[in-house]
């Protein structure tokens, strides 16, 4: 069995979830939790202490005897922003790898929206359906909210807010206590977080059908008719939010079997949910129990080669990518024709460059928002482009992948890495190279069309003679895209050790 399956581990805000699947056809093997309440340290102090470590240790510990059980012998574990939020989380981190040989691998934020996608891409029936007519997921954990929505058949955005219910609980318990009109303290609470999240989102988007999941959705699954992908009544929504806003934590307990551990929690879950269903006005809303590790598995089932997954994951973060360009408004004829010719140049030196899949969806991801810091100022767009990237989230992408993009943008000017290693830093040599190679690329793409008329209609490539060859068809003169790509084409022959030259073939 160890040669089939995988292990995968999240500590989340209330526990540690784990599951053991076989990665070629999503089978899954074994799963289970145990409860670790991590997240009310994070919330109410941002230190997690020595006896909420040592809860973990033995949750870790005890995931990693259940792998022994299983023979499985490749794992791996996660968390999310919200545990990195603790000012400790690194020493935490470090200590439980010195105690149980696991090491908490970080999410970031885009990471997490990514993964919950593609669990409900690969597993929520007939979603391709129903993101036609527009679809916003609602995932509710403990300490965030994430949205991501879907319009036309396509993502169209991600957005994060820190306004999970445990984390309103930790900030609002001291009011619970103290104040006759919690329920209106809270609300208005609510409301002024969600006032900002909202009107920065686009304007022009159809939110048809919301699916809600996460621990908002777990937390009322009592609430509604027991189904796996359910449909919920909206008059039997907005019923159980007046009956929760006027209820005791007593009554929610028993009426909804609700864990008395997790009550304090269902007030903010149901008025954020029923904020939201007020300001996006859904028609439909579906109630989901999915989680990050379902879409942890479906990764790994990818990363494996399997064709158990049903969606190219690729789609996702091109889709985010092109998102942000059309915020920014870059030029969409050149990002077009740049990225075009970026992929040629990619395939066609492959041999040159030795570089695979991944570093050709990082070099299409460049491509598509390396200009986006033209928005701010065109003089210095290129270290405004690095600025914007790793400030953005890029669905799909590690942090690290999303420095190398930024880095990217940052370096398809002129200055060269060799002459300014500033924004290199923080790159091993391995990464230093997959930048130097991909910029080197993106500027020769750029070059092509340095005159922003699109005026070559097709390029080849040849290496022939200890040189690269590019020879571009064109109806025009291509006198400045020569001089251009003399001017930039020097990095490329530092980078790669052949020069580069254009060569016009007339269609005059």
């Amino acid at each position: 069995m160890a040669e089939i399956s995988q292990g995968l581990v999240v500590v989340e805000s209330q526990g540690v979830t784990f599951s053991i699947t076989n990665p070629k056809d999503l089978g899954e093997i074994e799963h289970g939790s145990y409860p670790v309440a991590v997240g009310e340290e994070i919330y109410s102090g941002r230190i997690i202490s020595p006896e909420m470590t040592d809860a973990l240790q033995e949750a870790l510990s005890a995931v990693k005897q259940v792998f022994a059980d299983y023979g499985v012998t490749r794992s791996a574990v996660y968390a999310g922003q919200s545990f990195f939020e603790a000012d400790n989380a690194d020493f935490v981190r470090d200590q439980l790898f010195n105690r149980t040989g696991m090491w908490v691998h970080q999410l970031a934020i885009p990471e997490e929206a990514y993964y919950r996608t593609s669990a409900v891409m690969q597993n929520f029936p007939h979603f391709n359906k129903l993101i036609q007519d527009g679809t916003v997921l609602v995932d509710i954990g403990g300490g965030t909210v994430e949205i991501i929505a879907f319009n036309n058949g396509a993502f169209s955005f991600a957005r994060n807010l820190n306004l999970g219910p445990l984390r309103v609980f930790e900030v609002m318990k001291d009011v619970q206590r103290t104040a006759a009109n919690y329920v209106e303290i809270l609300r208005d609470y609510i409301d002024s977080r969600l006032l900002d999240f909202l009107r920065l989102l686009p304007q022009k988007h159809d939110y048809t059908n919301m699916i809600i999941m996460g621990t908002g959705a777990r937390l009322l699954q009592n609430m509604w008719p027991e189904n796996k992908h359910q449909l919920v009544n909206q008059d039997r929504f907005h019923s159980v939010y007046h009956e929760i806003t006027r209820a005791s934590d007593q009554q929610i307990t028993t009426r909804y079997d609700i864990d008395p551990d997790e009550v304090n929690q269902v007030l903010p879950t149901m008025m954020l949910l029923h904020q939201l269903v007020q300001k996006l006005g859904p028609e439909s809303i579906y109630s989901s129990d999915l989680k990050l590790i379902d879409g942890l598995e479906v990764n790994a089932s990818i990363i494996s080669g399997s064709k158990a997954v049903k969606f190219d994951p690729t789609e996702e973060t091109l889709a985010s990518a092109l998102t942000l360009s059309n915020w920014y408004h870059v030029d969409e004829k050149h990002r077009d024709c740049t990225v075009r010719f970026a992929l040629q140049l990619f395939d066609r030196l492959h041999k040159l460059h030795g570089l695979g899949k991944r570093e050709r969806l990082l070099l299409e991801t460049a491509a598509l928002i390396t200009d986006v810091g033209s928005y701010i100022d065109t003089h210095e767009h290129a270290l405004n482009s690095d600025y914007i990237i790793q400030a953005s989230d890029i669905m799909g992408l590690s942090s690290r992948e999303q420095r190398i993009v930024a880095t990217i943008a940052h370096y398809h000017t002129s200055a060269t890495p060799q002459l300014d290693m500033s924004a290199m830093r923080t790159f091993n040599g391995s990464d230093r190279l997959i930048v130097a190679k991909l910029s080197a690329l993106l500027r020769v793409a750029d070059s092509l069309d340095t005159s922003r008329r699109q005026k070559i209609s097709n390029i080849s490539v040849s290496t022939r003679g200890g040189k690269v060859t590019i020879t571009a068809d064109s109806h025009e003169n291509l006198e400045l895209e020569k001089w251009t790509l003399a001017k930039k084409g020097s990095f490329f022959e530092a980078v790669f050790g052949m020069p580069i030259r254009l060569k016009w073939r007339s269609l005059a």
